[in-house]
Formats: C-alpha cells, structure tokens, sequence
C-alpha cells in the first residue's frame, strides 16, 4: 500500500478507526494518547527487532508528557517516539484535514477556519524576524540554516535550535500562515534524513514525513534557498502516471509514477506493462522512478518480471530520487542485483522494510490518527533509514535526462 504521500499527505485512503474517549474531552491529557499508542506500538514487527532503543524513548517521552499542555509539542513528541522504532512508514498525523480546497470553497469557510484550533495550534517564535532573515541570509547553499521559499511564495527561516531544526514562517501570501509561526520542527536521525514534523503549507494539517535537504532544497517539500535554480530531482512529467518515450534510435524510456496496486491505478498499470511486451527492441531502456512513493508486489512485480527477461541481452538504467519509496526501493534494490542495470539520480527514501495492512488507529483524544505497519519485509532491511545509493550521483542543477543520455552514448 502506498504510504510515501504526496505534498504529501492526501491522506483520504486512511481508514479511521473510533475510541472510547468518555470522561477525557474535557480534560484530555498527551499521556492519555501516549499510552493508548504505546499499547498498539507493542504489537508491531519494528516493535519487536528495535524494543530496546524503544523502551528507553518511550520511558523519557512519557515523564515528559505530563507536562505536556500544548497540541503541537504532544504531536511533536508522538512522532518522536515512533522514531525509535526504525519504521518510516509509522507516523502520526492530524485527523482535522484543515483548510481543503472544499473548506476554501464554501462561503465563509476559510474565516469559519480561522477561529478554529488547528488554525492556532502552531506555536509563535517570539524572535526579531528581521534579524533572523539577516542571520539566516549569510548560510551557504550547502549549509541547512538558511532561508527558503517554496512555489507558493511562502518563505521560511531554517535556525537550528539544540538538537533540531525549527522552519520558522518570515512572510506569507497564504492566508491561512503568518509571520512567525513554527511550520515544522525536523529532527535528524542519520544518513542526512530529517523527521519533519509540523503542518501542511496548504491546508495546516498536522504531518510528518521524511525529509531532506540537500544544495539548498528540500527534496520532499521543494523549498529552495534559490528559487531561480531548476530542480531537476522532480518528475518531468508530474500528470502522467506511466509513460513511454523513444529517446534515440538504440533509447527507450519509460516513467513508472506509482505502483499502486489498487484500481483503477493496477488496470492503467497492466495496460502499460502489456503494451511494453515484445515492444522493448532497443538495447538501451531507461526507467524513470523520481517521485514513485511506491504501492505492492500487484503492480512492481508484472513490470519485474519484463525487466528480468529483457536484462538478459539488454541494459536498464534506472534513475531515483529522494521521494522514491517503499516498494519502488524494494523493485530498484531487485533490479539493481543484475549486472546489466544501473542506477543514477539520489539516495531513495529509506522506507521500504515495513508495510501498512489497515492498522490505522484513531488516539483518545481525537486529535491525531496514527498509521502503523503490520508486516516486515526482512531482505530490505539494510534499506531502512538509509535508502538505496544511486551508481551515480546526478546533479541537481543540470537535465538529469541528459545526463543519463551523455552517459549511455559514451559507453
């Protein structure tokens, strides 16, 4: 099941799931969630292989959840404790999806949103912006601090504070953030990966998700420190799910978007696949996986197996980025194991050992849902929070297409 989410977090396919929450909605505590999900917690497989490093974050997490009187820092912590457990599809998430564009729509909507608690949940930097764009504005590309802006001209300082970054909003043109108010807290955890935890630039949902920030960029989100530069890391074709392109007279290439193994993505899937039997006659075949959050075996292993068959007197290069995830890691960590296949681009998500099979939970206190994974995939361990290097390291600031081209035609 794809659990990587797009900007991210459509989040509509989760299933929620009710609690008895009689006598709390008054007075609900963090610790009443905490506890309610550490019960769930236990019956996990990533519980079962990290339960040491677990036990010990859950004991300091809950001395500190009775101190705990906020939403944001509770929400903060929750994520924090499913970190413990080497699993980056477990995650805790916002049940109050926010300002969707039907919220925007409705007459009175966004202003109905503004007085609402999720709009005032983000807590406040009582900090002079001004100096802090200033301080900020010095860092090098290379350098995390800095100051970025994303496609809807929301600008954020990135300031490390102690152990995490805090992304701090500077100025807005979206209505629903202002000046000053804490969009995400990211905390490292190897291997570069940033757990980010904070709200939707969009709707204000609460998320989390895996991060990182490389030359300026945030690969998941896309904020960049330079907005003028090309981000060639994305999909070229970011509205089509599968496509086939003849790049020369001995080039093939295919984007492969999603191996969502539910309809009517499978039958848009099977359709591509069939077309591609007995129509791969070049000896060169690109496959292009930038931004596949993954799916199942369903889909990823009908186009296996037509890989495995042509690799026998053919070449595949396959080309990754940061949002390649779950099972398109697992399919590129399979392919990569012939001889004939090489892999360009970035280091991949690093979520690929577990998987979601329905154990979506809602907590006690009705403000957060929780997605955990009922079902380990051992062989890929290794994968886990360190991702799938890529052959060779494709730079972000020049065509990648072209890259891999140059590269093919002066073997």
């Amino acid at each position: 099941m794809l659990v990587l989410l797009r900007v991210f977090l459509p989040l509509s396919f989760f299933f929620f799931s009710t609690c008895n929450t009689t006598g709390q909605k008054e007075q609900c505590l963090c610790k009443f969630d905490l506890e309610f999900l550490h019960g769930k917690i236990k019956k996990t497989p990533s519980y079962k292989a990290n339960k040491d490093s677990y036990k010990k974050a859950y004991k300091a997490i809950l001395g500190e959840a009775k101190y705990i009187d906020n939403a944001y820092d509770c929400f903060l912590q929750l994520n924090k404790l499913l970190l413990s457990l080497n699993d980056n599809h477990s995650k805790v998430y916002g049940i109050n999806k926010g300002a969707t564009k039907e919220l925007r729509d409705a007459v009175g909507g966004l202003e109905k949103f503004k007085q609402s608690k999720l709009y005032k949940l983000y807590p406040k930097i009582t900090i002079d912006l001004d100096s802090l764009t200033d301080i900020l504005a010095l860092k090098s590309p290379a350098d995390k601090e800095g100051i970025y802006t994303n496609k809807d001209k929301l600008k954020i300082g990135v300031r490390k504070n102690q152990e995490v970054y805090e992304a701090i909003v500077i100025s807005s043109k979206n209505e629903i953030w202002s000046p000053g108010e804490l969009i995400y807290t990211m905390i490292p955890y190897g291997n570069d990966y940033l757990l980010s935890v904070g709200g939707n630039s969009t709707s204000k949902r609460l998320i989390a998700y895996t991060e990182r920030i490389e030359d300026g960029t945030f690969l998941t989100m896309g904020y960049q420190k330079d907005i003028s530069k090309s981000n060639y890391t994305k999909s070229i074709h970011p509205d089509t799910t599968y496509l086939r392109k003849e790049i020369s007279s001995d080039i093939s290439y295919i984007k492969v978007g999603s191996f969502n193994s539910w309809y009517p993505t499978l039958s848009d899937a099977e359709d591509f696949y069939a077309s591609l039997k007995n129509s791969l006659t070049k000896s060169n075949l690109i496959i292009d996986l930038r931004d596949n959050g993954g799916g199942g075996n369903r889909n990823s292993d009908i186009l296996y197996k037509i890989m495995k068959d042509y690799l026998k007197k053919n070449n595949v290069y396959l080309i990754t980025n940061h949002r390649t995830a779950s099972n398109a890691e697992q399919f590129a960590y399979k392919l990569k194991e012939n001889p004939n296949c090489i892999t360009f681009g970035q280091r991949t998500n690093g979520s690929v050992t577990y998987e979601i099979v329905d154990k979506n939970y809602n907590l006690p206190c009705e403000k957060y849902l929780t997605v955990l994974t009922s079902k380990k995939h051992s062989k890929y361990s290794i994968l886990e929070s360190k991702g799938l290097d890529p052959d060779w390291i494709l730079n972000m600031d020049n065509n990648w297409m072209v890259q891999v081209v140059d590269f093919i035609n002066n073997q």
